[in-house]
């Protein structure tokens, strides 16, 4: 894991909360592994479907200790149709999510006074599926950046967090969300981490809030 101070970001690359959290509940196993295609009697699983059923599982746990997940999609404008890097995109998401959301969320900008009620956040990459482009002999396929983030939040929150519930209804500070171009939030299910991790073989580090627990 990758801690920078400086953007108040965590950067990790295995579930680390998970560690912090004691799992005593049966999960849905048989289901989830049917949604990622793997075969009841499959006995040797990929690195990737282990760490996506294991945050999953990290997700519906917490859902058990009465937090309410919801799912969050933001995408951003584009710039002369050039992609931006993952690191690009990440960025946007740390200011639009520590500057805009959790303010928001807790009705101050000192998030860090009330970290004990910001959501359990992680985030991942994702790539729109658009149209190709053809010029000459060459077709380019636009990855188009965007994340989705799974949210488990606290009780004492939900009520503010679903005045933010739909499609560009979470408030936007220009100065630290101009790259931001929409915003989806919903209520959601465990089982909605499997499709906010769809790319996480290819996109490897995901951002994970706050940087602790307490």
């Amino acid at each position: 894991s990758r801690y920078d101070a400086t953007q108040e970001q965590q950067t990790v690359t295995n579930h680390e909360f998970s560690r912090h959290l004691v799992f005593d509940h049966p999960s849905p196993m048989t289901s989830w592994k049917q949604y990622l295609g793997i075969k009841p009697d499959q006995i040797q699983l990929s690195q990737d479907h282990h760490q996506r059923l294991a945050l999953t599982d990290m997700f519906h746990q917490l859902s058990l200790s009465n937090f309410i997940l919801f799912h969050l999609t933001v995408t951003y404008k584009t710039y002369k149709n050039t992609p931006y890097t993952a690191k690009n995109t990440n960025d946007f998401f740390i200011n639009f999510y520590l500057k805009c959301f959790l303010p928001e969320l807790l009705n101050t900008r000192n998030i860090h006074k009330r970290r004990e009620l910001q959501p359990i956040c992680y985030s991942f990459l994702d790539e729109h599926e658009n149209s190709p482009t053809v010029s000459g002999f060459q077709v380019d396929y636009s990855d188009r950046l965007h994340h989705h983030a799974v949210l488990a939040v606290h009780p004492i929150t939900v009520s503010q967090i679903n005045s933010m519930v739909g499609e560009n209804r979470i408030p936007l500070r220009n100065k630290w969300a101009s790259k931001v171009m929409t915003t989806h939030l919903r209520e959601c299910e465990p089982m909605t981490t499997l499709y906010a991790t769809k790319q996480l073989e290819k996109y490897q580090e995901f951002l994970s809030f706050p940087d602790r627990l307490h």
